[in-house]
């Protein structure tokens, strides 16, 4: 595992990636970085989303944006205790939510801003995509969700469901592993030793992974 130092863990709403990153940052004495979804204009975009506008969207992507950049640029900075980095998001997979929700003119302010990010942002050796059924997610939301996510109408989680899977299922820029995560148990010490493995062992391509 040594010549990793940077392990992107990503996956659907509710698949259970911030939970794995920082499993595996314990086990392995990485430096863990989190997605920073601390944004002012958050709360009126769910009402915006809940009630069929989008006057918020832009501010609310844009902060986001804003965010994740200023960590990818933490990444970049050599940790002095840890040579390895794991991370819960993919800063490229950003513009998934900017597509679903943004106008045509919205949508073409961030790409301008995203294309002057994006040349900054370090490459990582390898991404973890946490794959779940779209009933799953939603049963997960109704469950674990906060009120405004189990508000938000199922058509937007399919939007979301499916662009998922299209940027994953495309997704060429480093070995990716995908996981089955309705078959693999977080509290279970073996399962999760052996996805370390899976993970380590995987160098090159795409890889499917389900645990017995």
């Amino acid at each position: 595992m040594s010549d990793f130092k940077y392990i992107i863990i990503d996956g659907l709403v509710k698949s259970g990636k911030t939970r794995l990153a920082e499993i595996v940052s314990q086990k392995l004495n990485a430096r863990l970085i989190l997605d920073n979804k601390e944004n002012p204009f958050v709360d009126n975009f769910y009402n915006s989303l809940k009630n069929g506008e989008n006057s918020y969207f832009l501010k609310t992507q844009l902060i986001f944006l804003l965010n994740r950049y200023s960590q990818q640029l933490e990444i970049k900075q050599k940790g002095l205790f840890h040579k390895t980095t794991v991370s819960d998001y993919i800063f490229f997979r950003d513009g998934i939510y900017a597509h679903i929700l943004l106008s045509d003119e919205d949508l073409d302010i961030y790409k301008k801003m995203f294309k002057i990010f994006s040349k900054n942002i370090t490459s990582s050796d390898i991404v973890v995509y946490l794959q779940i059924s779209f009933s799953e997610m939603l049963k997960r939301i109704k469950e674990e969700g906060t009120e405004f996510e189990k508000n938000i109408p199922k058509e937007y989680w399919r939007e979301v469901f499916e662009a998922y899977n299209y940027y994953f299922f495309n997704y060429n820029s480093s070995p990716l592993l995908v996981v089955n995560m309705e078959s693999l148990d977080l509290d279970n010490e073996s399962d999760i030793q052996n996805l370390i493995n899976e993970i380590k062992n995987h160098k090159i391509g795409r890889k499917y992974y389900a645990p017995a």
